[in-house]
């Protein structure tokens, strides 16, 4: 069941986490929430702020930036230790805070060894020149959406199973692959209509008319 929907012309999903979850709680009457979003919501500060209003994400960490389009090493095979605030290469070396800059609003810190990196026997299949592993303040919160995913992993196909279904019926059963209205507000109102229309045949078919229509009148 759609228990809240949203239409935005956001070009991208990131930065819309927390403002989709944060009304699905309270339409749920719940303190806390899991939220499971697929790699397209993946941004730090939205993730860090679901955290803090109590609404604990999980989706999987995307696999991009240069190192991986380059076949190199990716970063979450470069293990951080907070005790030593340092990252620890495949090859065993130590990388240690060389500078900090900023990205966003967000301190930057780059971590790196380039004397381990020089006579390294793994650096074809980590760099060209040096490799530097940058991090951000906070990123904590990532360390441990990532622990929290590697301890369920079937949540993410869990996701897929559920969330797919709606756009499946919708698209394909109840004929709606576009929108009829233009202008945000009046696709807002489309989608809110699909929404119900869409609970309705699902209520219909968990519970059957007779059982519907008793719950309606109670």
């Amino acid at each position: 069941m759609i228990v809240e929907q949203a239409v935005s012309n956001d070009v991208l999903d990131m930065g819309l986490l927390q403002r989709t979850a944060e009304p699905a709680r309270a339409i749920l009457d719940v303190e806390k929430l899991n939220i499971v979003a697929d790699k397209g919501y993946y941004k730090i500060e939205d993730i860090e702020a679901c955290e803090r209003a109590a609404l604990t994400p999980y989706m999987p960490r995307p696999q991009r930036g240069a190192a991986v389009k380059n076949g190199f090493f990716r970063k979450d095979e470069f293990r951080y230790d907070s005790v030593s605030d340092a990252y620890i290469c495949p090859a065993g070396q130590t990388l240690k805070r060389i500078r900090e800059s900023r990205l966003r609003e967000l301190k930057k810190i780059e971590y790196g060894n380039p004397k381990a990196c020089r006579a390294c026997p793994l650096r074809s299949r980590c760099t060209r020149d040096i490799r530097h592993i940058s991090r951000l303040d906070n990123e904590g919160v990532l360390d441990r959406m990532a622990e929290r995913v590697s301890e369920k992993p079937e949540i993410l196909n869990r996701r897929r199973e559920i969330v797919e279904h709606p756009f499946g019926t919708i698209k394909q059963w109840m004929n709606q692959g576009a929108f009829l209205m233009r202008g945000l507000e009046n696709v807002r109102a489309e989608f809110s209509l699909t929404a119900l229309v869409y609970n309705l045949r699902r209520a219909l078919n968990i519970l059957g008319t007779k059982a519907l229509l008793a719950a309606v009148r109670a």
